[in-house]
């Protein structure tokens, strides 16, 4: 179910983050200790996921094992830490595969620890705060690139926080495939990757050049690979020009093929490199950048201390989802009180049902906030308004899995539990929603009502709920939907009987 990072005690502890790009896996280790991060271990391995996605979204099988060969060698360093120290995400390729379920089954297997899908968004915002701790930013505001193998991600932002998020369609294996697939390297086919690129870029450009930025930083293999090559190669004193960019295409049209040997270019960049330069020559000219410079650090940095502001209980997740709910006018202090309720139900049937109570309760009060959302467009079906954005919104620090999840339980809080959309596979999420369903009941009305004493009982599927009947009395209508209740739940398999004390 959600991957909920709790608090651990040790004041020292190593953390671990596993970016699975396009392009190349990157795992990195790290120390955590007063207060600070230390850098301990980097991995990479140019697996070339990318390669292997076919035009019906099916993995190539030799990509896939290669891709798992090289989790299981990242797992072996993983299996002493626990999964609340460890994050791993996929991007671009993962995002695209038609049916990741086995995939990410056999790579959880592998690995030792859950792998999260995250959207392009999440993907920015976590290359932002990577670069972020890397090269502190000055006054005024900056633009980060990032080139991946699938993707490429335009951020724009000031200080630690990005205000601008951008995922393009278009990466340095994607390009490669499209126009460079036999190696062969002509006038006509770069003017061709240019265009397509040109394609993904134009929508975008004008609510950035219009915000206007201070420097420009890049956050990935590409640009670091075309810093080093202009730099060695007397093109520039070290970052990344235009001309310099100009210069490296016109030396592969020159050759002809995409096996060029360039002075600084390593042999594990040279078959996407071409198709990187392009995209980055592209973005020179459409954003009209002087220069940019090479950040160290990208997305996986990021997700250390992403991680590390979860474990300090600074989980982004809850700023992202106050601010949803603030934006869609949710009553905050009716979702206060559906979560209250709720988390007391939560302390009655954790064992019955084996649910971790503070993650379980985290969850649900996330979903209390959440599942109104829809009022703000249309009361009728409003619970299916509230699944659809909650979905679909940029949700800072959700993976598309937990979204989903936070999506799900918005859509069954009411009226007749949505088996046929529901995962009702996820035993765990469908007993968070029948709880979610009760916290909504008791707080219903419009005027607040004192809850009365109730105990709930749950084992297995036979759930018990007793009330004071003075109390039962006095609010029919609570009775009333509660006995409807009992004939939803019985339509799903779930026995809940109602007695009054």
């Amino acid at each position: 179910m959600f991957n909920l990072s709790r608090l651990f005690g040790a004041r020292a502890s190593h953390i671990a983050a596993i970016d699975l790009g396009s392009n190349s896996f990157h795992m990195i280790i790290a120390r955590w200790e007063d207060d600070q991060v230390t850098l301990l271990d980097k991995l990479r391995e140019p697996v070339r996921l990318g390669w292997g996605l076919t035009e019906d979204g099916r993995l190539d099988e030799d990509v896939r094992d290669r891709a798992l060969a090289c989790l299981e060698r990242f797992g072996e360093r993983l299996r002493d830490y626990p999964s609340r120290r460890v994050r791993i995400v996929g991007t671009k390729t993962l995002r695209s595969i038609r049916d990741s379920r086995d995939f990410l089954s056999e790579a959880q297997s592998r690995l030792g620890h859950p792998v999260e899908i995250i959207s392009g968004e999440e993907e920015a915002r976590l290359v932002y705060l990577g670069v972020a701790h890397c090269i502190a930013p000055g006054e005024g505001r900056r633009v980060v690139v990032d080139i991946g193998g699938g993707s490429t991600e335009i951020i724009l932002g000031q200080g630690m926080s990005p205000e601008l998020k951008e995922s393009l369609s278009m990466g340095c294996v994607a390009l490669t495939k499209r126009f460079f697939l036999d190696g062969k390297v002509t006038d006509k086919l770069i003017k061709k990757a240019r265009v397509a690129c040109q394609q993904e870029v134009t929508p975008v450009v004008d609510e950035f050049t219009e915000r206007g930025w201070g420097e420009v930083l890049g956050a990935s293999g590409t640009v670091k690979a075309a810093a080093k090559v202009c730099g060695q190669n007397g093109w520039s004193d070290g970052g990344v020009t235009a001309e310099g960019l100009e210069k490296i295409i016109k030396a592969y049209r020159d050759h002809g093929k995409l096996d060029l040997n360039l002075k600084g270019l390593s042999s594990d960049r040279e078959p996407v490199f071409l198709g990187g330069v392009i995209i980055l020559a592209t973005l020179f000219e459409s954003l009209r950048f002087k220069t940019m410079q090479a950040a160290e650090w990208a997305l996986r940095e990021g997700l250390l201390y992403d991680l590390k502001g979860r474990l300090e209980n600074r989980d982004i997740r809850q700023q992202s989802v106050d601010a949803l709910a603030k934006r869609f006018h949710v009553n905050l202090a009716k979702a206060a009180a559906v979560e209250a309720t709720a988390r007391s139900l939560v302390e009655q049937v954790a064992d019955g049902w084996k649910l971790e109570p503070e993650e379980a309760s985290k969850l649900l009060g996330w979903a209390a906030r959440l599942y109104p959302v829809g009022l703000d467009i249309s009361h009728s079906d409003y619970h299916k308004h509230s699944a659809y954005i909650i979905e679909n919104v940029d949700l800072a620090g959700c993976s598309k899995a937990e979204q989903s999840q936070l999506a799900a339980l918005a859509l069954a809080h009411r009226k007749r539990f949505p088996a046929k959309k529901f995962p009702m596979d996820n035993t765990e999420l469908v007993h968070l929603a029948i709880l979610l369903r009760l916290a909504v009941i008791f707080n219903r009305a419009q005027k607040k009502t004192e809850l009365p004493p109730m105990t709930f009982k749950a084992e297995d599927k036979r759930l018990s709920l007793t009330i004071p009947g003075n109390w039962l009395e006095a609010n029919p209508l609570t009775q009333a939907d509660l006995e409807g209740e009992a004939g939803y739940l019985k339509e799903i398999g779930y026995e809940l009987t109602l007695a009054a004390a």
